[in-house]
């Protein structure tokens, strides 16, 4: 066909001599007043011209953008690096980083960020959930994709998120593992024996996250007044010197709600002032090796303790309880439980453990619920009931 090349403000379409079709669009001038075509090559004529009236449709409603052969592999590590690492936490940056590497970049990394499609992404998350993983990493997979390719509209490398139109993999309940009234009190029997007692009885007393309790310093415990007040937490995240693979850092939490006020009961205040003084000759014993940094949770010399080797303890502590294996988180939520049960309210137990809506609370201890309910009809029994027959006589 004849090549229309030089019709400024307008869009073309010609034939190469190796048979190929060329689609360009004028999209303005350089610098140097020279014109400025996008172009895209075609194996037929009628793919071409297609590309060329949605090219000029969309450069007139301002959305259009220049084609280019970045790849979504490519288009992440410029993502991770440039937009990502320098502005997020370490352990934001290595979980964007890990669902990339694993999860994305596999199967999608080698189509071009332009020609990705939501049929594409849709597939990916639906065969990682009947694959088995978790629904929670499924969404942090489309949390990724959509947040990159975010990004890419700001950088005009496309102009619409398709990942917006991916529908979420429907959440399965998650099992939570709770400590009967029996098993809490033969574990902390047996944890009396342990050095780090204090540990399990802050976390089955506070229902703070691991994190929260390793970070936790004298200075956030008022004795006086019976409360804590937890204001960091500690993560674990890759070491890049030193021999350790990882290493703990302490830093602030990620929501407002992670900041709140813990009361706590007498008996937890008597065993904290208990510690103190047991801390306080651990330290004296050591003398300049022992590190002071306020730390409640420590090890003899004063070090923060690892949340591995206090889950290493934990599973110690239940074999000689004979409590079925479970995690350190159970405490927590042990200790949501039994205050639900004890009828607080989930607005209150929603605070103190932290939870960013209310909703997380009522889903996660949803196995609670009925037998509350059961409570608060029993406590209103006989108040709907009639007066006796005997005193309505006469």
């Amino acid at each position: 066909m004849t090549s229309q090349r030089n019709k400024p403000g307008q869009g073309s379409v010609y034939q190469r001599k190796d048979g190929y079709f060329v689609a360009q669009v004028h999209i303005g001038v350089d610098d140097n007043g020279k014109a400025k075509y996008a172009r895209r090559t075609f194996k037929t004529e009628g793919e071409a011209l297609q590309w060329r009236d949605q090219a000029l449709v969309e450069y007139r409603q301002g959305i259009f953008v220049i084609p280019t052969t970045v790849t979504f592999a490519e288009w992440l590590d410029i993502w991770l690096e440039q937009y990502v690492k320098p502005n997020v936490r370490p352990k934001t940056w290595e979980s964007y980083e890990y669902i990339t590497r694993l999860h994305l970049k596999p199967k999608l990394g080698n189509v071009k960020v332009q020609a990705l499609q939501t049929t594409q992404l849709q597939r990916l998350l639906n065969e990682k959930r009947q694959s088995g993983l978790a629904t929670r990493t499924v969404e942090l997979i489309l949390t990724t994709a959509k947040t990159a390719l975010k990004q890419a509209i700001h950088d005009e490398l496309i102009n619409k998120n398709i990942a917006d139109h991916v529908r979420k993999p429907k959440p399965s309940p998650k099992p939570i593992s709770v400590f009967t009234i029996d098993q809490m009190k033969e574990f902390m029997f047996v944890a009396e024996e342990d050095r780090l007692w204090i540990a399990f009885k802050l976390l089955l007393g506070t229902g703070m996250r691991v994190g929260e309790l390793l970070a936790l310093k004298w200075g956030d415990i008022n004795l006086e007044r019976g409360h804590i007040d937890v204001t960091k937490g500690t993560v674990l995240v890759k070491n890049e010197h030193g021999p350790n693979k990882t290493h703990q850092i302490i830093q602030e939490p990620k929501t407002k709600n992670g900041y709140r006020r813990i009361p706590i009961t007498e008996d937890l205040v008597r065993q904290l002032k208990r510690w103190q003084v047991l801390q306080y000759i651990e330290r004296m014993g050591e003398g300049e090796e022992y590190e002071d940094d306020g730390l409640v949770v420590t090890t003899k010399k004063g070090r923060m303790v690892s949340q591995r080797n206090l889950a290493t303890k934990f599973h110690r502590l239940l074999d000689k309880a004979e409590i079925p294996k479970t995690n350190l988180h159970s405490l927590r939520h042990t200790y949501a439980t039994r205050l639900l049960e004890a009828g607080v309210h989930p607005k209150v137990v929603q605070e103190l453990l932290g939870h960013g809506s209310i909703r997380i609370t009522l889903d996660t201890y949803s196995h609670v619920l009925p037998d509350v309910k059961k409570q608060a009809i029993v406590k209103i029994e006989g108040m709907l009931s009639p007066r006796k027959m005997g005193n309505m006589v006469g």
